[in-house]
């Protein structure tokens, strides 16, 4: 994986890191830091992208032509069931595996094939046997949603889908999560309208002392990117530049200025000085390791953003691959497990066509069921 570091923003490069002030190092560690998972996250966005691009150019039509050949040799044995004579044994196992079939595939948009599904499985309706399994993966899923968060279902809740299911979850957690809180501000209004403690008065000081200085530590963080944001603004907003080329030029600037403050990108803002030569790496060796300690916390907050983003990159991939997350995830392999994925469907689609071709002789129809093995439950 390719590592760059454009803009790299560092105090004393070169200096040896024993003459470096703590602040200093962790500022440095944390730019860099900051620039390795960018990289990392960018790349392996790239490859989701390209990825998700190839799948709908080219494994779904595939899977779509692998599906229709199946649907094609269901019709065949359909007709090569009702034109021919079977035995007994070959009779029950070509039934077997036309319903098996046709029930997967009438599923998944093959309308033609419910009758089939239905000619053959004379005791199950299909559109009332698919009715019968969606109501009892209802009956499931509810059973697993009342265990695993407590929410008991009315009689009339209309969950016959996933995303209805999900809203009906998110509204009932939402609704036990008001009444949580409506409860809690009442035990907590009870608890202020009883006569403190000088102890309990001590630690109500204490708690508002410490949520004080919180804020006002966020408030130095936020002025201290601030600076660096308005530094940029006043030296490229273009409403008083009079050349149109140039006013077009900071036009620009100012939208990349403006994206990195919104999403609170302190090394972008810093980047973006050193571009425009607004600052100089002498200008990052001075500063004051007061200044430093606001920049690096407003860059670990920042690293553990992008830190989150590229977990949630990984976890997209994983599910893309079909891997579990316990797995070794390389995502380096991802574009080599595509392609066998690719020449796998390819070569089981020219399976299917050649198996098209012969099975539609009877003899070879009946020693190909002689091989057969019926499953229970599909």
């Amino acid at each position: 994986m390719k590592k760059d570091h454009p803009g790299e923003v560092i105090v004393k490069k070169g200096v040896d890191k024993k003459l470096l002030s703590p602040q200093q190092k962790e500022f440095n560690r944390l730019t860099k830091k900051i620039a390795d998972v960018r990289t990392n996250a960018d790349w392996l966005k790239s490859l989701g992208d390209r990825l998700h691009q190839r799948s709908a150019k080219e494994l779904t039509p595939l899977i779509q032509k692998h599906q229709e050949h199946r649907a094609e040799m269901v019709r065949l044995f359909d007709r090569m069931f009702r034109t021919h004579k079977f035995n007994k044994t070959e009779t029950r196992k070509l039934s077997h595996i036309i319903t098996r079939m046709s029930f997967s595939l009438a599923g998944e948009g093959f309308e033609d094939l419910k009758e089939i599904y239905n000619r053959h499985s004379p005791n199950d309706d299909f559109d009332a046997f698919s009715e019968e399994a969606d109501e009892l993966t209802a009956d499931i899923m509810k059973e697993m949603v009342s265990s695993m968060y407590g929410i008991e279902f009315e009689e009339d809740a209309d969950v016959d889908t996933p995303e209805k299911m999900q809203a009906y979850i998110a509204e009932k957690m939402a609704e036990r999560e008001a009444k949580q809180a409506q409860n809690a501000a009442k035990a907590e209004a009870r608890r202020a309208a009883k006569p403190k403690t000088a102890q309990q008065l001590k630690a109500q000081a204490k708690r508002a002392e410490q949520e004080e200085k919180r804020k006002l530590e966020e408030k130095k963080i936020s002025q201290s990117v601030r600076e660096v944001y308005m530094d940029l603004v006043k030296a490229f907003h273009p409403d008083r530049e009079p050349d149109e080329a140039e006013k077009i030029r900071k036009t620009a600037i100012l939208q990349r200025v403006t994206a990195a403050y919104e999403d609170n990108n302190l090394l972008a803002l810093l980047q973006l000085q050193l571009e425009l030569e607004r600052i100089d790496g002498t200008h990052l060796d001075n500063l004051a390791d007061d200044k430093l300690r606001y920049f690096n916390k407003s860059l670990k907050s920042q690293l553990a953003e992008l830190e989150e983003e590229l977990r949630n990159l990984e976890a997209e991939l994983v599910q893309m691959a079909n891997l579990s997350p316990y797995d070794y995830f390389n995502p380096n392999q991802l574009e080599t497990k595509f392609e066998k994925s690719i020449k796998a469907i390819k070569k089981e689609i020219k399976g299917l066509k050649e198996e098209l071709e012969s099975l539609r002789e009877p003899a070879v129809l009946k020693t190909w069921l002689r091989y057969y093995e019926e499953v229970d439950g599909w």
